[in-house]
């Protein structure tokens, strides 16, 4: 009989669980693991402002769970449970019912309107993925109608914005809000002074959990102030209509748009799990993140993530996203110690790396240790942010965020602005990159008629341009060593010294004649090529042959000690190399590996000495081809998305995350 987990809820909590549980089991048949989503997606919360305030689409704050779990011990199933029996051990939804042995409740929360009249009637939240497309749509739909709206009171009404909440999520979305209002006055022809945005706090003070004051101060009076935001402290909301909404001063505020960030709560309504309740709805836990009923905890059930209510010596848990994580990780170690019989169970602690928030696109505060502010807090969160999803969903997630934040951003809404969303159509490249295929080809080709393919011609090269070869002139400084210590007087001295100088011009002059004949024969060899091969090698770039770099000792040691006894065939494998680089670059067939390739054979062949500055061609080529040259007038065009779609279906793949999960033909 096997050994059944449950978690309900894909949330940060409910991935992590399933992940930290993955690992654990992953070699063990008599477990089996399910995870339960009335969505198919793990919704990454913190992202949402940006999706509701324009700046990012909405594909890029979900992730597939099944994506997620594909290759690993974890089942995902898209249902809502709707009933609950912890006494035997099952839940159910509409359609089924599910058995358990253990259970993870990791349901999340919902925004917490306190009593407030009309709040959740008539204010937008954003707290989850829906809200964000509806929130996103209101907000343009605002600025189009005020657009042809010519009663001056109305139109203020449709142009005022406000954000209930001084939290990370109000201070994000009000800063978003901030930016779009540039773009959206350009858009439909609106003067931004029109345009009016309130960040509305109860309390004396925004962002309760960032200890600092001097970061709170930087965003109340830099950044607010820049992004032509508003903050009402000490202003609680006491009613909210379809059109207004009042202060507690009794002032009245026209405006269709009042998005509900104040607080949030357990999600309610669902499911009665019948365990004890704190505050905010949250279910209380003990220190092993077990549910407790009646004050003690019940066999095989933990609770994680925002619905969780635990306080330690360092107070309550927060609803963030490391405390969802850390308490998931807690609860699933602990099952892990029950099936085992060990029960050493783990006591959760809490440890925090500190808050960030973003104030648009551009500027921020970070606590993580030490303070920052600006661009630099944008980077760091965008660092966490990869980080996590790397450990998420791997190379396929991060590229999705990186295109999604930085590639494909419009109206230069990211850290670096918009330099890197800039595209040009590929097929400007075409002619580069037959140019650059040529060339390859050529250096190939060339090579084949020298005699790479039958006699050693790399390593003697790096000796004599790294000058280790022992010539005829180190004979000659000997023979001047040997003169000076004979000691049989001074015109005997200086007769040998002048006969070893001589010996020494003797030893250059036929090092150099060498040097020449060896180039002759290269340069008669050369003669021989067909065609345009010939005119290529004859028409080469004058004035540039010295080489780039002299090559490093140890380049030097390498090609002695372990290059010239394979030394031939490496040639082989070099000339190949290139010619298929090649007639890569000319069919436009695997370009991004093959520039890959053409970029890490340009440094090889630079750091031997054998390079001159024409080589730097085949490098920045290669970098300017690089993402999608291919795809125009190229094989790639059919060859990619056929390799795509059969490797994307493959176990490795999917266990891996190794593959760009990119649906559109860009």
């Amino acid at each position: 009989m096997k050994t059944k987990i449950l978690i309900i809820g894909g949330s940060y909590a409910g991935v992590k669980a399933g992940k930290t549980l993955h690992k654990i089991f992953r070699k063990d048949d008599d477990v089996e693991i399910t995870l339960v989503d009335k969505n198919p997606f793990h919704t990454l919360m913190t992202e949402l402002h940006e999706v509701a305030g324009h700046r990012t689409e909405a594909d890029s704050i979900k992730i597939d769970l099944r994506k997620i779990f594909r290759g690993r011990k974890v089942k995902v199933v898209t249902d809502e449970i709707t009933q609950c029996d912890i006494a035997n051990k099952r839940v159910a939804s509409a359609k089924r019912t599910y058995e358990f042995d253990y259970l993870i409740i990791a349901i999340g929360s919902q925004p917490n309107f306190f009593g407030v009249k009309g709040a959740e009637e008539n204010s937008h939240t954003l707290w989850s993925y829906q809200d964000a497309i509806k929130l996103r749509a209101h907000v343009e739909q605002m600025f189009e109608r005020a657009s042809y709206e010519e009663d001056p009171l109305e139109r203020k009404r449709l142009l005022t914005f406000a954000v209930c909440g001084g939290g990370f999520t109000g201070v994000e979305m009000v800063g978003e809000l901030g930016e779009s209002k540039k773009h959206f006055c350009t858009k439909y022809d609106i003067d931004p002074d029109e345009v009016t945005i309130y960040n509305i706090e109860a309390l004396d003070r925004i962002l309760g959990m960032l200890d600092s004051d001097k970061l709170v101060k930087k965003i109340e009076d830099k950044y607010f102030k820049k992004l032509g935001v508003t903050l009402l402290k000490k202003s609680a909301i006491v009613e909210v209509t379809p059109n207004s909404f009042t202060l507690a001063n009794g002032t009245v505020i026209p405006s269709y748009t009042l998005i509900w960030s104040a607080g949030i709560k357990c999600v309610e309504g669902a499911t009665d799990f019948c365990l004890d309740k704190g505050r905010g709805s949250r279910i209380n836990v003990n220190e092993y993140m077990q549910g407790l009923q009646n004050g003690e905890p019940i066999d095989g059930i933990y609770v994680a993530g925002d619905c969780a209510s635990y306080q330690d010596a360092k107070g309550f848990m927060p609803q963030i996203v490391q405390a969802a994580e850390q308490s998931a990780h807690t609860a699933a170690l602990n099952i892990a110690e029950q099936i085992k019989g060990t029960n050493n169970f783990h006591v959760h602690e809490q440890k925090y790396n500190g808050f960030m928030v973003s104030v648009g696109s551009r500027r921020g505060v970070a606590n993580i240790g030490f303070l920052a502010s600006g661009w630099f807090a944008i980077f760091v969160k965008h660092f966490v942010n990869v980080y996590y999803q790397f450990m998420v969903a791997g190379f396929m997630q991060v590229a999705s965020y990186l295109r999604h934040e930085i590639f494909n951003i419009r109206n230069k809404r990211s850290f670096v602005g918009g330099h890197f969303s800039k595209r040009s159509p590929n097929f400007w490249l075409v002619p580069f990159r037959l140019w650059l295929g040529f060339m390859w080809l050529t250096e190939g080709v060339v090579k084949i008629a020298e005699g790479w393919f039958k006699s050693p011609q790399v390593v003697k090269t790096v000796n004599f341009l790294a000058g280790t070869v022992a010539t005829q002139a180190q004979g000659a400084a000997d023979a001047v060593s040997a003169a000076t210590g004979a000691a049989q007087g001074a015109a005997d001295a200086v007769s040998a010294a002048t006969g070893a100088v001589q010996g020494a011009a003797d030893a250059v002059s036929a090092a150099t004649g060498a040097v020449t004949q060896a180039a002759t024969q290269v340069a008669e060899t050369a003669a021989k090529l067909p065609g345009i091969f010939q005119w290529v090698v004859d028409h080469k770039p004058s004035g540039y042959g010295e080489a780039l770099i002299k090559a490093p000792k140890f380049v030097v040691w390498i090609m002695n000690h372990w290059i010239a006894p394979i030394e031939v065939p490496v040639q082989i494998m070099m000339v190949i190399m290139e010619i298929l680089i090649g007639l890569s670059f000319m069919g436009g067939f695997l370009t991004f590996p093959m520039a890959l390739i053409s970029i890490v054979m340009t440094i090889a062949i630079a750091m031997t000495g054998m390079a001159d500055i024409t080589m730097m061609w085949y490098f920045f080529g290669a970098i300017a081809i690089l993402m999608g040259a291919g795809r125009t007038f190229g094989l790639d065009y059919y060859a990619i998305p056929w390799l795509k779609k059969r490797w994307i279906k493959t176990k490795l793949a999917g266990k891996s995350y190794l593959y760009y999960d990119h649906t559109d033909d860009e």
